[in-house]
């Protein structure tokens, strides 16, 4: 009996032990829970801060962006009032360059023209008077290939030669043999010429000789042109090859015929040719008017470019 009964104690302070064990150990792990749970909220409240704090960062970040942007928005419109303001100092540079431009060049031409002598391009033949003092600015001797046998040492103005020895070297290369018989003539030589027409011609000489200081022959710009088989017979020229080589090509070395057909100067003269630029003789080729029906005004606006 008292064996049962120390069994049953037994049984009893082990259900005890148990019993206090499993309580204790409920608590322990209760409490290692309890500060696992801890620790994960520590956790999470220190994440929500960060979160929080990285959410105010990029609430500032934006705020600065969008006053990035709104200074690059006013920057970009200032750079676009620079550009504007650029591009019309440019215009106006530009403009103000090619006004300067332009009075360099007036200037230019004005100074041009006023060192070209301005009787190349006057009218004479009974218009104009060249007095016995005027002499071309300077003469060159025409080459004597180009010269008719027996008219020796005749001059050219010197400006204007390589435009004869141009067009003689181009016939001579087209098959045409074209010689001079008379270039510059002084005042006193025209006059010696007309005295010694007059006086086998009397009074006709005026058709076809001009008086001193009428003659174009005083500028140094005109030549009598022949051939040899011509020689000074001068009016056959017009039926000749070479006076219709002239016609067609002469004006491109800035020449023209003076006294064509019909004029109201003188006789035909086939044989005489004056240089007055090949802007005018170009001008002259093309239209119906002839040197001596055109305007002085207007052939003088050519003169500035006479030798060019």
């Amino acid at each position: 009996m008292k064996m049962s009964h120390d069994i049953s104690l037994y049984l009893i302070g082990i259900i005890a032990v148990l019993s206090i064990g499993g309580s204790v150990y409920y608590f322990l792990e209760t409490q290692e829970k309890q500060q696992t749970i801890d620790s994960l909220l520590t956790e999470r409240n220190t994440l929500q801060q960060a979160q929080n704090q990285k959410i105010a960062e990029l609430q500032v970040a934006e705020t600065t962006i969008s006053e990035l942007q709104a200074e690059l928005t006013d920057i970009k419109y200032e750079l676009d009032d620079l550009a504007d303001e650029y591009r019309n100092e440019r215009d106006r540079n530009e403009e103000f360059e090619d006004q300067i431009r332009e009075l360099a060049g007036t200037l230019g031409t004005l100074d041009k023209l006023a060192k070209t002598d301005k009787e190349l391009l006057a009218k004479y033949s009974k218009v104009y008077f060249l007095n016995e003092n005027y002499t071309p600015e300077r003469l060159s001797q025409i080459d004597d290939q180009y010269i008719l046998a027996g008219k020796n040492d005749l001059y050219f103005h010197h400006n204007a030669i390589k435009h004869l020895h141009n067009m003689f070297a181009a016939a001579k290369k087209d098959g045409v043999d074209l010689k001079i018989v008379s270039a510059y003539r002084s005042f006193d030589e025209q006059s010696d010429l007309k005295g010694q027409f007059t006086q086998v011609y009397g009074s006709g000489a005026n058709t076809f000789s001009a008086d001193q200081g009428y003659s174009e022959h005083q500028l140094g710009t005109t030549v009598d042109i022949t051939t040899p088989a011509v020689g000074g017979t001068f009016q056959t020229f017009a039926q000749t090859d070479a006076y219709e080589w002239l016609l067609k090509n002469a004006y491109r070395y800035g020449f023209i015929l003076s006294y064509p057909e019909n004029n109201s100067f003188y006789l035909f003269e086939p044989w005489h040719w004056r240089f007055v630029g090949t802007e005018l003789a170009r001008h002259l080729h093309r239209s119906d008017e002839t040197f001596y029906t055109m305007e002085q005004r207007d052939i003088d606006a050519y003169l500035v470019n006479i030798f060019d």
